[in-house]
C-alpha cells in the first residue's frame, strides 16, 4: 500500500506543485536506486540467517519512509520517503520470495507455482485499493489525508511481520541437507567462492533473466507513463486512481487464476502468452484517447504483467543452484530494479523532446524481444530442441 498508492500520490504532487514532468520520471526512479546497489547482499543474507530478520529491517524501513510526507509534506521529504520505502519494501520482498519458494520442501513444480500465486495476490490488492484510495483522499481531503492513510496501513504492515512472522522455513530444513551445505561452507576455505555471474551459465537461466528484465521495464514504463498521461488528457486525480486499480485488478485476477493455469499450461507458455499481450497493449496505447479505452487496455496489460511474477519466481526457484536461491532472487531484484531506475529517468528525458506516443511504440517494439526466449523456453520444457 505505501508504494503502490505512494507512487500514484507523490507523481500527482509533484505534477500539481512543479508541473515539471521530468520529476515524476525521478521520483520514480529513486524508489529503485538502492536496490540496485544492495538486492545481492540481502538475498545472500538471507541465505546465511532466514528470512524473518530480514524482513523486520525491510517494514521498519517501509514505516518510516511512509510517515515522512505525513510529517512534513515537501519536495525534498517526498523524495527522501521514495528512497527509503524502495530500500525497505526490497528488502521485504526478497525475503518473502525466498521464503515462498521453500514453502513445502517436496513441492511439485505446479504447487510452487500456485504458492507464489498466492503470494502474488497480496502485491495485487495492495496496488488495487492502495491508488483507489489515494486518489479519493487527493479530490476529497488533501495530498496529507492519503499520504497518512497510506501509512497507517504500513503499520499494520509491520505489526504483521513482528507478530506472525515467526519460525520461517529456510532453504534447507532437512537435517541432511544442512549437513552438506555446513559441509560445503567449510570447504569453501580452500576453493574459490562462487560468483554471481555463475547464475548465468546455463541457457534456461538466461532466458529467465532476460525476460524478467522485459517485463519489469513493460511494467516501469506503464506506471511512470499513467500519470503523465492521465494529467495531459486532463483527468482527475479519482480517474487516474481508478485506472490504476484496474491496472491492479487485472493483476490479482491473473494471479487469483494461476492455480487453475498451473495444472493446465507450465510457466513458459504462459510467459509466452503474457509477453505478445503486453507488446499489444504499448501498441494501442497511443490511441486511448478517453478514459474508457485507457480502462480496458490498464486491465489487460494488469492481466499479462500480473502472471509473470509468479511463474518467473518458480522458474526460477526450480532452475537456481543449491544453497543460492537467495542470491538468485537478489540478482532477480538488481536486475529488476536497475530497469526502474533506468526507464523512468529515460521516459522523464524522452517524453518532451519526442512525445508520448513515440515512447510507447517504441517500448512495445524493444518488449517484444522478449517473445522468443520465452517461446525457446516453451520448446525446451515440451522436450524439443530449443536454439540459444
Amino acid at each position: 500500500m505505501a508504494l503502490s498508492g505512494g507512487r500514484v500520490t507523490g507523481s500527482l504532487y509533484i505534477l500539481k506543485t512543479t508541473g515539471a514532468e521530468y520529476l515524476v520520471g525521478v521520483f520514480m526512479a529513486l524508489f529503485s536506486i538502492i536496490p540496485v546497489l544492495t538486492s545481492l547482499s540481502i538475498g545472500r543474507w538471507v541465505d546465511r540467517v532466514g528470512a524473518a530478520r530480514v524482513m523486520r529491517l525491510g517494514v521498519a524501513l517501509i514505516v518510516l519512509g511512509a510517515w515522512l510526507p505525513v510529517a512534513y509534506l515537501t519536495l525534498p521529504t517526498l523524495l527522501m520517503a521514495a528512497v527509503t520505502i524502495g530500500c525497505g519494501f526490497n528488502i521485504l520482498s526478497v525475503a518473502a520470495q525466498h521464503t515462498v519458494g521453500h514453502l513445502v520442501a517436496t513441492a511439485s513444480p505446479s504447487e510452487r507455482l500456485a504458492n507464489f500465486g498466492w503470494f502474488a495476490l497480496g502485491h495485487s490488492a495492495s496496488s488495487t485499493i492502495g491508488p483507489f484510495i489515494a486518489g479519493l483522499l487527493i479530490d476529497a481531503l488533501s495530498f496529507r489525508a492519503a499520504f497518512a492513510a497510506l501509512a497507517l496501513f504500513a503499520c499494520i504492515a509491520a505489526w504483521l511481520v513482528l507478530t506472525k512472522a515467526r519460525n520461517l522455513p529456510r532453504a534447507y530444513a532437512d537435517p541432511e541437507a544442512e549437513v552438506a551445505i555446513n559441509e560445503e561452507n567449510a570447504t569453501r576455505e580452500v576453493q574459490q567462492k562462487p560468483h554471481v555471474l555463475d547464475l548465468l551459465s546455463t541457457p534456461e537461466m538466461r532466458r529467465i533473466y532476460w525476460v524478467n528484465m522485459i517485463m519489469s521495464s513493460s511494467w516501469d514504463l506503464f506506471i511512470v507513463m499513467l500519470p503523465v498521461l492521465g494529467t495531459r488528457l486532463g483527468y482527475s486525480a479519482s480517474v487516474i486512481g481508478t485506472v490504476f486499480s484496474l491496472f491492479a485488478l487485472g493483476t490479482f485476477a491473473a494471479r487469483a487464476a494461476m492455480p487453475w493455469l498451473s495444472r493446465r499450461a507450465n510457466e513458459w507458455q504462459i510467459l509466452r502468452v503474457s509477453m505478445c499481450v503486453v507488446v499489444l497493449v504499448f501498441c494501442l496505447l497511443p490511441w486511448a484517447s478517453v478514459a474508457p479505452i485507457l480502462m480496458a487496455l490498464g486491465l489487460l496489460f494488469g492481466c499479462s504483467v500480473g502472471m509473470s511474477q509468479p511463474n518467473m519466481l518458480s522458474l526460477l526457484h526450480a532452475a537456481s543452484p543449491p544453497g543460492r536461491g537467495g542470491e538468485a532472487v537478489g540478482l532477480r531484484s538488481v536486475l529488476s530494479n536497475s530497469c526502474s531506475v533506468v526507464v523512468p529517468l529515460a521516459f522523464g528525458a524522452a517524453v518532451v523532446p519526442f512525445g508520448i506516443s513515440a515512447l510507447l511504440v517504441s517500448g512495445g517494439l524493444v518488449f517484444a524481444s522478449g517473445i522468443p526466449p520465452a517461446h525457446q523456453g516453451a520448446v525446451a520444457r515440451a522436450g524439443a530442441p530449443a536454439r540459444c
